[in-house]
């Protein structure tokens, strides 16, 4: 009788941790910038007031991002000499998963 009882629980407490999303989260941002040179990757919430984090990345790069968790999404931009070079919003879980790699440039669906 026990172990019914233990499994019904483990079950209902696994699938409300889905209905409230992933939390925190690390992925992998990868691109290419326009030129050599050094520029701004940063990524923060959408609609937040909060500053973004930044990285500073040239010629092909992978930049690990760790984010909180944002019903809204999460907007990443490129900056190189001052201009927008690429930008996307997308939503972790969704768009890209724990470990997962995510393009700086593209759109989420």
């Amino acid at each position: 009788m026990k172990v019914p009882a233990a499994v019904t629980i483990l079950l209902l407490l696994s699938g409300c941790a889905h209905w409230f999303g992933p939390a925190h989260g690390k992925f992998i941002a990868v691109g290419i910038t326009p030129t050599d040179e050094s520029c701004k990757l940063s990524v923060a919430p959408v609609g937040s007031t909060s500053s973004a984090r930044e990285w500073t990345v040239s010629g092909s790069f992978r930049q690990s991002v760790l984010i909180n968790p944002n019903s809204n999404g999460h907007r990443m931009t490129l900056i190189c000499d001052g201009r927008l070079a690429a930008e996307r919003t997308f939503k972790y879980g969704r768009d890209v998963g724990i470990g997962g790699e995510l393009a700086v440039n593209g759109s989420a669906p």
